[in-house]
Parts: structure tokens; C-alpha cells; sequence
């Protein structure tokens, strides 16, 4: 039943962001609130289990990489974040920072930590020759200032995107690069 309620509500985060109510709630599962309260004993408690919910998805998705190449965890670790974090796609994630300022910590030290795991991974592709060297603090800096930036919803209203595309548009040129063809290649 936990399960259902955090499902619905997620359901309920696209339409109202954290501004749902525990009424809009209890009218999407068709029960009463006292029986969402039997299962959640508050708003608060839900916002919590949201997150954890968020962050399973998370963690669950990029275990699929274990052993895998660097590239490839790489990718699979976009395509995770991508996954998880869809959520914060109509305003959630300054609602959560606004409403709920503990919760937001919280995740703003998940976000933080896994972009420490991304910094590992890239150290470990130049190390094993597959990324070339690159200033870390450059790129970690970029990394945490444009995950949460690009939650902007007037931002993304006004160039027609979604946090998932703002994302993947992010990945193509920071791990792809800007170039047509790599600076010195032989034209095709």
C-alpha cells in the first residue's frame, strides 16, 4: 500500500508539484485521507518516502552498470540520473526547496554525492586512457551548478524542454563535445 500512495503521489508531483494536498491524493486512490494517513502519518513523512522512492529508482538503475566500461557507466549513469530525476520536471524541485527545507538538504547532499561519483568515474577514464584530462573542479563545479539550474521552469517553459532533454542536450556536448570533428582529425 506504501508503494501505491508514493506512486500516486509522484502522479500528482507532474500535475501540482508539492503543492498537491492530501485530499488531491485521496481522490486519485478513490480512499479516504484518514486511510492515507493509516499508511503516511503526514505530508512530511510522504515527501520523505517520495525521496527515497526517487533515489531507489536511482541507485537500482546504475547497479545495471556494475562492471561495465567507463563509457558505459558513464552513459548508464546519465540515462539513471535522466530516469530518477524526472520528477523534478514542473517545478518540484524549488517547491521542495521553499516547503520542505530539510528534505531538500537531504537532497542536495544525494545530488552532491553523486556528482562525487561522477568525478570518480571521470578520474578513472583518464586514468585508463579512455577521457582525456580535464581540470576536475571545472567540471564538478559545472556539473552541480547545471543539474540544479536547469530545473528552472521558466527556463525550461521558454525553450520548450523538459528537464530529461535538458539533460541529455547537457550530456551530448559536456561528454561529446561541441566540435564536428575533433581539433587535428583528417576531414571525411
Amino acid at each position: 500500500m506504501e508503494e501505491k500512495v508514493i506512486k500516486a503521489a509522484l502522479e500528482e508531483l507532474k500535475i501540482h508539484s508539492f503543492r498537491f494536498t492530501m485530499e488531491d491524493l485521496a481522490r486519485r486512490l478513490h480512499m479516504s485521507k484518514s486511510s492515507i494517513y493509516k499508511v503516511m502519518a503526514s505530508k512530511e513523512e510522504l515527501v520523505h518516502r517520495i525521496l527515497d522512492y526517487i533515489m531507489e529508482i536511482f541507485n537500482r538503475e546504475l547497479e545495471k552498470a556494475v562492471g561495465m566500461s567507463v563509457d558505459k557507466r558513464l552513459d548508464a549513469f546519465i540515462n539513471s540520473y535522466t530516469k530518477a530525476f524526472q520528477f523534478f520536471e514542473h517545478g518540484v524541485y524549488n517547491d521542495l526547496q521553499m516547503s520542505y527545507p530539510q528534505e531538500w538538504e537531504r537532497w542536495e547532499n544525494f545530488r552532491q554525492t553523486q556528482v562525487e561519483n561522477v568525478m570518480s568515474l571521470l578520474a578513472e577514464g583518464v586514468e585508463q586512457g579512455v577521457l582525456r584530462p580535464m581540470n576536475k573542479a571545472v567540471v564538478q563545479r559545472c556539473l552541480l551548478v547545471m543539474s540544479s539550474s536547469l530545473a528552472d521552469m521558466n527556463f525550461l517553459r521558454e525553450n520548450d524542454l523538459t528537464y530529461s532533454k535538458a539533460i541529455a542536450a547537457m550530456r551530448d556536448w559536456m561528454f561529446y563535445g561541441l566540435l564536428r570533428e575533433p581539433a587535428g582529425a583528417p576531414a571525411k
